[in-house]
């Protein structure tokens, strides 16, 4: 179980915490009704990895056998939960926590994002959240690969880093940083009221 503390809980079915928390410790398989964001209803065969809470809601990550893949799973969208006798196991020092970071940032979005930071690995962790995108160290500093439907926002984001970057692309995304520098110059040059400027 790992945790991550930004903000207040959302509501969460406690019996559907327990028995997914129960079903990873023993290593068994249950059965999930799971509701989607969109509310499409689904049923499935999951095997609970770990449990981890992240801006502010509860998610069970592990190996889902409808989609044969990792996923994780809100717990307050889980309409039921049921042990089953089929057993698995967990892969050695899997980290929920990390994965569930790892696949928030990646989820596919209408840009791809890519940043050369002049920077270290451990100066661009503190100054990035770690949803903005997937850090891999490079030649030259560091390279962020994220994900966004808002250019402006994520132009936002670099504007407030301490050291410098190379965007790589998209193209839209270095137009974007300009508007922004625009916007920050005009508010550093512009006159405080009721103080005029010397001729």
């Amino acid at each position: 179980m790992a945790l991550d503390l930004p903000r207040q809980p959302a509501s969460a079915d406690g019996a559907a915490l327990a028995a997914l928390s129960a079903a990873a410790q023993a290593g068994r398989r249950v059965h999930l009704s799971y509701r989607s964001a969109e509310s499409a209803l689904t049923e499935r065969e999951f095997d609970p990895y770990g449990l981890a809470y992240r801006g502010g809601c509860w998610y069970a990550v592990g190996h889902c056998h409808l989609r044969k893949g990792l996923r994780s799973f809100r717990i307050d969208r889980i309409h039921g939960v049921r042990a089953t006798e089929a057993r698995f196991e967990r892969p050695p020092d899997f980290d929920a926590l990390g994965h569930l970071v790892f696949s928030v940032a990646t989820i596919p979005r209408a840009f791809a994002v890519e940043v050369l930071l002049k920077t270290d690995l451990a100066r661009a962790r503190r100054e990035l959240f770690a949803t903005i995108g997937v850090l891999e160290p490079a030649d030259g500093g560091v390279v962020l690969r994220g994900q966004t439907d808002d250019l402006d926002w994520f132009a936002r984001e670099l504007a407030r880093l301490p050291f410098e970057f190379e965007i790589r692309h998209p193209a839209a995304l270095r137009e974007s940083l300009r508007v922004r520098a625009r916007a920050l110059l005009a508010a550093a040059t512009r006159s405080r009221p009721g103080v005029s400027r010397r001729r």
